[in-house]
């Protein structure tokens, strides 16, 4: 008997250890898995790096191959952690931005599609969805914008005004389906702010930034959107706290900065505007050096 317990003993203890083992090796495994999608989002910034600094030489075939590249990594990202969602939907969520700004709009829409029909109950999904629509509508305003002729652009403004808000529509229609799943998402609120100032309808897209900052008053995007609209308003002296609070929480907010100079000046604070002008000068001269002028993946 006393042989038959310390063999049962011996069996338990090899038990045990190859438990901790498999254990061991699996968490390895994770860290191995999550170091490796890291370094590959890494790979994808360099590349898209690359594609801007040969854009600025002229060097566009080049850059396009930069983008490709990004643009495979990002693929790869999303097929190395199938089970990780919100790995899948940060890989997903930056694939769409770059094709977006490389102006691949169905490319950029279908993704969107395929997500939302794979994460129907997930907020973030929602809010992807509902971010690069804001994106695609503004680099359409952007690119329609800049017509050259100003007959033709008179002609189609009408056809385009329509156009646009049906894009910020369906992206106020993907944030209100964020917050129906999650009603306490400061992002939410913002991307609703957001896309009501698209519509032009200032007075709900105060409500909704009232709630983002409300939810969460760390939120420096949040509060640079709300200066925006405020100085859209004509309210400038409310759009200047908010662009100091702004960038207390982000010092390194060109954006920030800029718009602060902006109101400023409107405010007959010329000296004041003029320093923070030239600090943003500044600013943007460095990012120019390192090439991430371009990279910038905030809204």
């Amino acid at each position: 008997m006393r042989l038959t317990r310390s063999n049962q003993l011996e069996d338990e203890h090899r038990v045990r250890s190859c438990n901790g083992i498999i254990l061991l090796l699996a968490a390895f495994a994770c860290l191995c898995i999550s170091a490796s999608a890291s370094t590959m989002e890494e790979d994808a910034d360099h590349w898209i790096k690359e594609g801007y600094k040969q854009m600025w030489k002229g060097s566009f075939s080049q850059a396009n191959e930069s983008f490709e590249k990004a643009l495979q990594i990002y693929d790869q990202a999303i097929a190395a952690r199938p089970g990780d969602i919100n790995a899948t939907l940060n890989a997903t969520n930056k694939k769409v931005l770059l094709l977006v700004k490389l102006e691949r709009f169905d490319e950029a829409i279908s993704i969107l599609d395929s997500t939302i029909k794979s994460y129907p109950e997930n907020p973030e999904a929602w809010k992807i969805k509902g971010f690069s629509l804001i994106n695609i509508a503004e680099k359409s305003i952007a690119e329609s914008n800049e017509a050259e002729n100003n007959e033709a652009k008179n002609i189609t403004a009408e056809n385009n005004t329509a156009e646009f808000n049906s894009i910020y529509n369906q992206s106020l229609q993907a944030f209100q389906r964020a917050l129906d799943l999650d009603p306490d998402d400061a992002e939410a609120w913002r991307g609703r702010a957001l896309a009501y100032s698209g519509l032009k309808d200032h007075d709900e897209a105060l409500k909704a930034s009232d709630k983002a900052v409300e939810i969460d008053p760390g939120y420096g995007q949040a509060w640079l959107d709300r200066g925006i609209l405020l100085l859209e308003m004509g309210r400038t002296e409310e759009a200047l706290f908010a662009l100091d609070r702004a960038l207390s929480i982000q010092p390194d907010n060109l954006d920030a900065l800029s718009i602060k100079a902006e109101a400023l000046t409107f405010l007959g604070r010329y000296q004041e505007a003029e320093a923070a002008f030239y600090q943003a000068m500044d600013m943007d001269s460095e990012r120019y050096e390192t090439g991430d002028s371009e990279v910038d993946w905030l809204l």
